[in-house]
Protein backbone atom coordinates (compact mmCIF):
# COMPACT_ATOMS: atom_id res chain seq x y z
CA UNK A 1 0.00 0.00 0.00
CA UNK A 2 1.21 3.57 -0.65
CA UNK A 3 1.74 5.64 1.72
CA UNK A 4 2.83 9.54 2.39
CA UNK A 5 1.93 12.91 0.37
CA UNK A 6 0.88 13.75 -2.89
CA UNK A 7 4.24 15.97 -3.38
CA UNK A 8 6.51 12.61 -2.34
CA UNK A 9 5.47 11.35 -5.71
CA UNK A 10 5.96 14.33 -8.09
CA UNK A 11 2.02 15.94 -7.32
CA UNK A 12 0.72 18.91 -6.05
CA UNK A 13 1.27 18.80 -2.31
CA UNK A 14 -2.65 20.02 -0.93
CA UNK A 15 -0.88 21.30 2.23
CA UNK A 16 0.62 23.95 -0.26
CA UNK A 17 -3.21 25.23 -0.18
CA UNK A 18 -2.91 25.89 -3.13
CA UNK A 19 -5.91 24.65 -4.68
CA UNK A 20 -7.44 27.12 -6.95
CA UNK A 21 -6.55 27.86 -10.40
CA UNK A 22 -6.77 30.76 -12.66
CA UNK A 23 -8.97 31.10 -15.77
CA UNK A 24 -7.49 32.89 -18.34
CA UNK A 25 -10.60 34.78 -20.62
CA UNK A 26 -11.19 33.42 -23.83
CA UNK A 27 -9.35 30.33 -23.78
CA UNK A 28 -12.42 28.23 -22.87
CA UNK A 29 -15.67 27.82 -24.62
CA UNK A 30 -18.97 27.80 -22.43
CA UNK A 31 -20.60 24.90 -21.40
CA UNK A 32 -24.37 24.56 -23.93
CA UNK A 33 -25.64 22.19 -25.74
CA UNK A 34 -23.35 22.06 -28.66
CA UNK A 35 -24.63 22.61 -32.51
CA UNK A 36 -27.85 22.05 -33.83
CA UNK A 37 -28.61 18.49 -34.53
CA UNK A 38 -29.13 17.23 -38.29
CA UNK A 39 -30.15 13.89 -37.03
CA UNK A 40 -32.77 12.37 -39.15
CA UNK A 41 -35.47 10.00 -37.69
CA UNK A 42 -37.15 8.16 -40.48
CA UNK A 43 -33.31 7.59 -42.03
CA UNK A 44 -31.28 4.97 -40.68
CA UNK A 45 -27.47 6.73 -40.25
CA UNK A 46 -25.36 3.42 -39.21
CA UNK A 47 -24.49 -0.34 -40.37
CA UNK A 48 -25.26 -2.20 -43.42
CA UNK A 49 -28.37 -0.14 -43.58
CA UNK A 50 -26.95 3.40 -43.70
CA UNK A 51 -28.79 5.87 -45.97
CA UNK A 52 -32.09 3.78 -45.89
CA UNK A 53 -35.57 5.40 -44.68
CA UNK A 54 -37.23 3.52 -42.32
CA UNK A 55 -40.33 2.77 -44.93
CA UNK A 56 -37.93 1.47 -47.66
CA UNK A 57 -36.95 -1.24 -45.15
CA UNK A 58 -40.27 -1.88 -44.14
CA UNK A 59 -41.02 -2.91 -47.07
CA UNK A 60 -37.70 -5.18 -47.59
CA UNK A 61 -36.45 -5.95 -44.53
CA UNK A 62 -39.53 -5.38 -41.72
CA UNK A 63 -37.61 -8.41 -39.68
CA UNK A 64 -34.58 -5.87 -39.37
CA UNK A 65 -37.24 -2.65 -37.64
CA UNK A 66 -38.58 -5.32 -35.34
CA UNK A 67 -34.83 -6.16 -33.83
CA UNK A 68 -33.89 -2.66 -33.90
CA UNK A 69 -36.93 -1.35 -32.24
CA UNK A 70 -35.75 -4.11 -28.97
CA UNK A 71 -31.91 -3.04 -29.26
CA UNK A 72 -30.55 0.11 -27.45
CA UNK A 73 -29.36 1.26 -30.86
CA UNK A 74 -31.86 1.87 -32.07
CA UNK A 75 -33.93 4.06 -29.20
CA UNK A 76 -33.79 6.95 -31.59
CA UNK A 77 -35.60 5.49 -33.88
CA UNK A 78 -38.27 3.71 -32.16
CA UNK A 79 -41.05 6.19 -32.46
CA UNK A 80 -40.26 6.31 -36.45
CA UNK A 81 -40.57 2.37 -37.07
CA UNK A 82 -43.69 1.85 -34.42
CA UNK A 83 -45.30 4.64 -36.89
CA UNK A 84 -44.34 2.74 -40.14
CA UNK A 85 -44.98 -0.52 -39.13
CA UNK A 86 -48.23 0.48 -37.41
CA UNK A 87 -49.40 1.54 -41.22
CA UNK A 88 -47.54 -1.22 -42.64
CA UNK A 89 -48.91 -4.40 -41.25
CA UNK A 90 -52.11 -5.19 -42.77
CA UNK A 91 -55.13 -6.07 -40.50
CA UNK A 92 -57.57 -8.66 -40.25
CA UNK A 93 -60.45 -5.93 -42.08
CA UNK A 94 -58.01 -5.17 -44.69
CA UNK A 95 -58.11 -8.80 -46.26
CA UNK A 96 -61.42 -8.70 -48.59
CA UNK A 97 -63.30 -12.05 -48.44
Amino acid sequence: MLGGRASDYGGPSVADGDRSFEITPGEKQPVGPGQDSTFDSTRIDFGHHAGRTISELAETDPDYLHWLARHPSGVRYRQEIARVLAGAVPRASDWNR
